[in-house]
């Protein structure tokens, strides 16, 4: 019995848990059932809402929606550029009222036709005639800017046609060489409204009247230089006409004066060659310049000349270039291309064979000045011997020895360095016995070296710091002296220091301030008494103490001062005790009566 109840128990606490499942499950499905329909109720509702995309401006064509072209269209006019607003204008003005899209791009129309209209003012403001005009021509009838496009088109037409008109007139005068004119012209542009007119051809135009005048004057002055016939005033005329700017009109004119003065310097020039001048010869052919020969003979001469300029550029440094040696090579070649008919050929290839040796030598010392620059002994004594193969009868054989003696000089500086480097060294200790062995270690750089002059340099400099530390306590002494009053005392002990001593100017100084303390101690009594006594009317007495203060006394002047105020005095009152004869008054009085 109590084995059923128990059963009975167990399937009835089985069954409870089932009913509680079942329970939860209903709940649980209707709300994902709730969940769901919103999820899909809210990607409806955002599908529908959507923008649609953007077009693709950058693949836009005839073929697009003409929604999609009306889009590009009013995005490409936001650039701003004429181009845009024309493309946007021819599209939507061929829509008929009827298009779906005719009202919106209508009013576009209107806004974008005024803006290419001041796109075409300002073209034709910047002097873009046939732009401005096309730009306006492209601006539909239906929009309210075209009323003003013929008006605007007569209106540039009629401007631009007076400002060439006056530009003509200043061309003209310019041509006649009449400047007030020209600029009296040029005002009249100023009537006009546009900035191109109104800036930028008037700008240039007097400009152009400013070089014209320039070039004319220049000219004027350059001929009347050249009067005179002699080389350097052809030669001044010539070289102030070449200043004048090619693109003037008056270039031709001076392009022919310069031949013409020119062909006088060749004249001079042949004459000098035959007179046998060769360097006046080609002194004088290089002031011609090298493109206004005309004759054979005389291109052959500037040739040569032009080679002797580049020559000439390479003797004004020792040191061997890489340029030199080219300009020796070119001018080899512009004088081999001399012919042998020339009047100028023997005297070139004499030349030639002259710049020849020289590019030999450049070369050999080119090349040992390489080695040079390794900076090491050994190197610098290979580039003298390299140098040293250019012999006497070489043209630079002086070039040679001059960079010889400049290496033998930098293997002094190697060898003798270390002497000062050591001297330095031991002068920095900054004591006595420090500066003497640095001036020991000096001196043995010995006379002719390179760096003897340095070396000599930092011994009297070390020298004069020796003597510094040797005499400064025969200072400190006399100082102390003369702070003790012993003025003399001090002075003696001062002029210990002799004349050649580092601190003998010093010592100078001190001691003759001493002796001025000195000599106004014993003076400053004697003028004192002297004061006293012609305070007390005896001028006489007090110029006589007075005197006993010598010259070279520090109280001299100040005496000197005093003794000329009392004879002043003293004479005024010797003056003031004359008496006065009036009877040769009256004698004089009656002798003139009678």
């Amino acid at each position: 019995m109590t084995s059923t109840s128990t059963n009975s128990q167990s399937a009835t606490d089985s069954v409870k848990p089932r009913r509680r499942r079942a329970g939860w499950l209903w709940p649980i499905l209707w709300l994902s059932l709730l969940v769901g329909s919103s999820t899909l109720g809210i990607w409806a509702l955002a599908w529908m809402t959507r923008i649609p995309p953007l077009p693709d401006c950058q693949k836009i064509s005839n073929f697009s929606a003409d929604s999609d072209r009306l889009y590009c269209a009013k995005a490409d006019v936001e650039s701003g550029s004429a181009e845009d607003l024309v493309a946007a204008i021819q599209l939507s003005s061929q829509w008929e009222s009827d298009h779906p899209l005719y009202k919106d791009a209508q009013k576009q129309l209107n806004r974008w036709s005024e803006a290419l209209f001041e796109k075409a003012q300002q073209r034709m403001q910047q002097g873009e005639l046939e732009e401005a005009i096309a730009l306006v021509q492209q601006i539909p009838e239906q929009t309210t800017a075209h009323a003003a496009v013929d008006d605007a088109i007569a209106s540039w037409q009629a401007e631009w046609q007076q400002g060439e008109e006056i530009a003509a007139r200043v061309e003209a005068d310019i041509q006649a060489n009449d400047w007030e004119a020209a600029r009296k012209s040029l005002q009249d542009l100023k009537l006009l409204k546009s900035d191109y007119w109104l800036a930028q051809r008037h700008q240039a135009l007097s400009q152009k009247i400013q070089r014209e005048q320039t070039a004319i004057e220049r000219l004027e002055a350059a001929r009347d230089i050249a009067r005179y016939g002699d080389i350097e005033s052809v030669t001044e005329a010539l070289l102030l006409a070449r200043e004048s700017d090619p693109q003037t009109q008056a270039w031709a004119e001076t392009q022919a004066a310069i031949d013409d003065w020119s062909e006088v310097l060749l004249q001079h020039s042949y004459r000098k060659w035959e007179q046998e001048d060769i360097d006046g010869a080609m002194a004088v052919i290089q002031k011609v310049p090298v493109d206004v020969a005309k004759s054979s003979e005389a291109q052959d001469l500037i040739d040569f000349a032009q080679a002797k300029r580049l020559t000439d550029q390479m003797e004004h440094s020792w040191v061997p270039t890489y340029g030199k040696m080219l300009n020796l090579v070119e001018a080899v070649q512009a004088v081999q291309d001399i012919p042998a008919s020339s009047p100028f050929y023997e005297e070139a290839q004499t030349s030639a064979r002259t710049w020849m040796q020289k590019l030999e030598d450049l070369q050999k010392l080119y090349f040992a000045g390489l080695i040079a620059q390794f900076g090491q002994k050994p190197a610098y004594r290979l580039a003298i011997e390299q140098a040293a193969q250019i012999t006497t009868e070489r043209p630079q054989r002086i070039q040679a020895q001059t960079l010889i003696s400049h290496w033998h000089k930098e293997i002094e500086r190697i060898e003798d360095r270390p002497y000062l480097a050591r001297a330095n060294r031991l002068a920095a200790s900054e004591d006595k016995a420090g500066f003497e062995a640095a001036i020991a270690e000096a001196s043995k750089v010995e006379l002719g070296r390179a760096l003897r002059i340095e070396a000599q340099t930092k011994i009297a400099e070390w020298t004069k710091r020796v003597q510094i530390i040797e005499d400064q306590p025969i200072i400190n002494r006399a100082v102390a002296l003369a702070q003790e009053d012993k003025l003399r005392d001090a002075v003696a002990e001062a002029n210990k220091i002799e004349s050649d001593r580092a601190l003998y100017d010093k010592a100078q100084k001190l001691a003759s301030g001493w002796t001025r303390q000195i000599q106004i101690a014993e003076d400053q009594p004697i003028l004192r008494r002297a004061e006293s006594l012609a305070a007390r009317g005896r001028l006489s007495d007090a110029i006589a103490v007075a005197s006993r203060i010598g010259p070279g006394r520090a109280l001299y002047g100040e005496a000197r001062s005093a003794i000329a105020i009392w004879d002043n005095e003293r004479q005024a009152i010797w003056e003031a005790q004359q008496p006065v004869y009036e009877e040769d008054v009256y004698y004089e009085d009656e002798y003139y009566y009678e």
